[in-house]
């Protein structure tokens, strides 16, 4: 989990330290918006963290409230992360066939590359991540009722993601 945030954080940290070679990679006004170093250097702190959230479970201190706060993060991530990877995934799906307008137009590869970019890079890596804390969570639990009250709390968590995602509201 650390190696895959820690990658992930790499081009965030570029970004957020002024590098504006972004291609067709992210939506043009994304990169030209007055608030893109700062939020790529708040992406690069989350990004960070999570990574060492993996690294805690391994070193960190054992005792039962830290053990608790780890968990409640690993599975807010978890949470998160897959159901943002999910609805982005089904959402870009979604714009690239025309069932979803795409700002008031259809998809048009030359001009909505960042679509596909996001598709088959960013929203795989949110899913990906999601996942990755999600079996982190379940493999520092020890019996077996923890670790299905542990993938219930996920799934809960992911469904309440999707939910308030197709509501319009984002929390990634």
């Amino acid at each position: 989990m650390f190696i895959w945030s820690i990658a992930y954080m790499i081009p965030h940290l570029y970004w957020a330290l002024g590098g504006k070679k972004v291609g067709a990679i992210l939506k043009p006004d994304i990169a030209q918006s007055l608030h893109f170093e700062f939020i790529n250097g708040i992406a690069s702190i989350f990004l960070t963290v999570a990574g060492l959230i993996g690294l805690a479970f391994i070193y960190g201190n054992k005792g039962r409230v830290f053990n608790f706060m780890l968990l409640l993060i690993t599975w807010a991530g978890c949470s998160l992360s897959a159901s943002h990877g999910i609805f982005g995934i089904v959402y870009r799906i979604l714009q690239i066939t025309g069932v979803v307008g795409l700002e008031s137009a259809p998809f048009r590869i030359h001009e909505d590359a960042y679509v596909l970019w996001d598709l088959i890079l960013f929203e795989p890596w949110f899913l990906i991540e999601g996942i990755l804390f999600g079996i982190v969570g379940w493999h520092f639990l020890q019996n077996a009722r923890s670790r299905k009250l542990w993938l219930a709390a996920c799934v809960i968590g992911v469904i309440f993601g999707l939910v308030t995602g197709s509501m319009g509201v984002r929390f990634a």
